[in-house]
């Protein structure tokens, strides 16, 4: 499976390509209010508003580095209507995508219940590497904000 790698500090992530739409460079953002701390805001992306998540504060309680290869990655995000739309992830250090096996991810016994979108984890050549479940990504008050058309 290609993945697009990232990081948030010393820890490794990854999304299956299949999920990208499109990977860009990291752009001044609207600020969204009333949102979680971890809605970094909103950008124009081809005539469309697209809502970015800030990985770092989402998962580390920090903002993203504002580096040369902090990015925006552009996913699919399902929704509960059936529809999907494009959300940003604000990430760091995203250079590369890498294959890795899908066999290869396996649960890592931790119970992950405040973070579903995390979970299985790979051992690569570039050392742990943990899968990122678009999907599980928002909770559904949060998807309802962002995407209030669509939340279903």
């Amino acid at each position: 499976m290609l993945t697009v790698l990232f990081h948030l500090g010393n820890s490794r992530y990854a999304i299956p390509v299949s999920d990208v739409v499109e990977v860009t460079p990291r752009v001044e953002l609207e600020t969204i209010a009333r949102t979680p701390d971890y809605v970094a805001g909103l950008f124009n992306y081809r005539g469309r508003h697209v809502p970015v998540i800030d990985l770092c504060r989402a998962l580390q309680h920090r903002p993203c580095a504002d580096s040369y290869t902090s990015r925006i990655i552009l996913v699919t995000f399902p929704l509960s209507s059936g529809n999907s739309r494009v959300l940003g992830l604000l990430a760091e250090r995203v250079t590369e995508t890498v294959s890795i096996d899908a066999d290869a991810f396996a649960a890592t016994g931790l119970n992950m219940s405040e973070a579903p979108y995390l979970g299985q984890a790979a051992h690569t050549e570039q050392g742990l590497v943990q899968q990122v479940n678009v999907a599980e990504l928002l909770p559904e008050t949060v998807k309802t904000q962002l995407f209030p058309a669509e939340a279903g």
